[in-house]
């Protein structure tokens, strides 16, 4: 295995894990929403978090 593509699918790895815990945690989704959010995350890979940071979080209800 060469080392860099190891190296950007742990980063890849890093980045869905980081994705997965910001879209449990958020308050603006219900159950379905996170599910879809967290299926376009793990199918779209970096875009899908790209996506999820861009239009995903929403703003915090105070």
């Amino acid at each position: 295995m060469d080392p860099i593509s190891g190296g950007l699918g742990l980063i890849g790895l890093i980045i869905f894990i980081v994705t997965v815990v910001s879209i449990v945690r958020n308050p603006n989704h219900g159950a379905v929403g996170k599910f879809l959010w967290i299926l376009a995350a793990f199918f779209l890979n970096i875009l899908g978090s790209i996506l999820w940071l861009v239009f995903g979080r929403g703003r915090v209800r105070n």
